[in-house]
């Protein structure tokens, strides 16, 4: 069986009286991409820096490329890349001269080629001779982004790439994503952008209060009992022109407009599992009269596990959080 690009054992670290991490436990599959998920004070970027050999941990293991404690080791930290969250860059330099000196400081071969590709790469042709100081904060993380790509790592470890980075910036940013892992690269980087996390990680690790709550899947992730709570509706009907009515009927508890003939809705109580629910809203609507097309249970979100995961007193039903639906 192949060993993870990096798995983390009992990881513990305490800055004076705050204890930042405790017994962090989890694994990243190679060649795979890991979102790393927390809100703010987490311990998400001290994790990092412990796997990096930025800070050095109180107590547990890191091994890294099969290697145990491997970030002690040089040779093994040239295997890795790692992009802090704020871009730190040398603002008088220009975007290809700032390379060049990274790529010359690797002992990179063709580096002048090699700074071209990864400029390309990023998105930077035109702007490549520009100061660095001239640039936007989404254009600095893409330099810095080009930087931790120079030494062609197997392992990327990345802290809010997309920060900073318009629609467009984290669009290709997914698209960067997905072409290293097609070359085999493994990424573990964390974002707040929710969605484009789940369209490029293969799985994700929660973090809250310094510890890891779960990892894996998303849809293995949610407590027994978590459920959304919230069904998909398809009508024959405009949904616009249903909309104020289905969300004065006493069964129902919050609905939106998710279509042109689509509807998210909370049935304010149901009996039984998932299906009972479907059966009990597609005769609650057609007795208001309206053709029910489709009825569905609202697919898991990423967003739902967090908020289940990461704020306790709603868990047990992830319709607390459907229950803020907007548009009703």
């Amino acid at each position: 069986m192949t060993s993870p690009a990096l798995a983390v054992h009992a990881l513990s670290k305490t800055f004076g009286a705050k204890r930042a991490v405790e017994d962090a436990t989890f694994a990243v599959a190679r060649g795979e991409i890991t979102g790393f998920l927390g809100p703010n004070g987490a311990g998400k970027t001290t994790v990092m820096n412990m796997i990096v050999g930025l800070t050095d941990p109180d107590a547990g293991e890191i091994e890294l490329l099969g290697v145990r404690h491997g970030s002690r080791r040089r040779d093994l930290r040239m295997l890795i890349g790692y992009l802090q969250e704020k871009p730190r860059v040398y603002p008088e330099m220009t975007a290809r001269g700032y390379l060049r000196f990274f790529a010359d400081l690797y002992g990179i071969p063709n580096a002048g080629s090699r700074v071209k590709e990864v400029i390309e790469r990023v998105g930077l042709a035109s702007a490549a001779d520009r100061r660095l100081g001239n640039f936007s904060r989404g254009m600095q993380q893409r330099a810095c982004l080009a930087r931790v790509m120079l030494h062609r790592p197997e392992l990327l470890i990345l802290d809010e790439p997309t920060l900073g980075l318009d629609p467009n910036g984290v669009a290709d940013m997914r698209a960067i994503f997905r072409e290293m892992k097609a070359e085999g690269v493994t990424l573990l980087f964390s974002s707040h952008q929710l969605a484009e996390m789940e369209r490029v990680c293969d799985s994700v690790v929660f973090m809250r209060q310094g510890r890891v709550l779960a990892a894996g899947q998303p849809a293995e992730l949610l407590p027994p009992g978590v459920s959304t709570g919230s069904l998909q509706v398809e009508l024959y009907e405009p949904a616009a022109q249903c909309l104020e009515r289905i969300t004065g009927l006493p069964e129902i508890e919050q609905v939106r407009q998710t279509g042109p003939h689509r509807l998210e809705l909370v049935p304010r109580r149901t009996a039984g599992d998932s299906r009972d629910a479907r059966a009990q809203t597609a005769r609650l609507l057609s007795q208001a009269g309206y053709t029910v097309l489709a009825v569905e249970a609202a697919a898991l979100s990423l967003e739902d596990v967090f908020i289940s995961l990461t704020r306790p007193e709603k868990s047990g039903s992830v319709a607390a959080r459907r229950a803020s639906l907007k548009g009703n």
